[in-house]
């Protein structure tokens, strides 16, 4: 079951595997946790009709704000696909992702996931078993923001 509670995203997800490995495929990547997770760029014809994902969560930002949105995994999720989506390239944003446990797998921007569109979509893989169990979390930052910049923000569990 999913449901969003006061900004807190709360969706049934992983057992934890503490063997993970980060492999950016640019040099946008600001920080990395080292051999734990695998992050590529995700493919828009990648959906499986028997994955869960969280309702895409709308809202804005602005320049030099953060927003940290929660996802709570239970067990047996084999990765994550993750969607920032602001559509307007003129506009910064980059993604920072953290394990329950606290490791940082990455700060990711627009250009990421192998293109310049206003979008960073990510798959993280464990490399071994399954995606850590418990609360993950997703810092999005306005790096460089005209105003404020609308965005939806969504997690798919495969």
């Amino acid at each position: 079951m999913l449901c969003i509670v006061a900004g807190l995203l709360v969706v049934p997800v992983a057992s934890a595997a503490e063997e993970y490995r980060v492999n950016s495929y640019t040099d946008d990547t600001l920080a990395s946790a080292g051999n734990d997770y695998v992050v590529s760029p995700s493919t828009e014809d990648s959906a499986d009709t028997e994955d869960s994902n969280i309702s895409p969560l709308s809202t804005h930002i602005s320049q030099g704000q953060t927003i940290t949105h929660y996802v709570s995994l239970g067990s047996g999720i084999n990765y994550l696909e993750v969607d920032l989506n602001w559509g307007d390239t003129s506009d910064s944003l980059t993604l920072s992702v953290s394990t329950p446990s606290g490791s940082n797998v990455g700060t990711y921007r627009d250009n990421s996931d192998g293109s310049v569109n206003g979008r960073i979509h990510l798959n993280i893989d464990p490399s071994q078993g399954y995606v850590a169990q418990g609360t993950w979390k997703f810092k999005v930052y306005g790096e460089s923001v005209s105003g404020t910049e609308d965005y939806t923000f969504n997690v798919a569990l495969h």
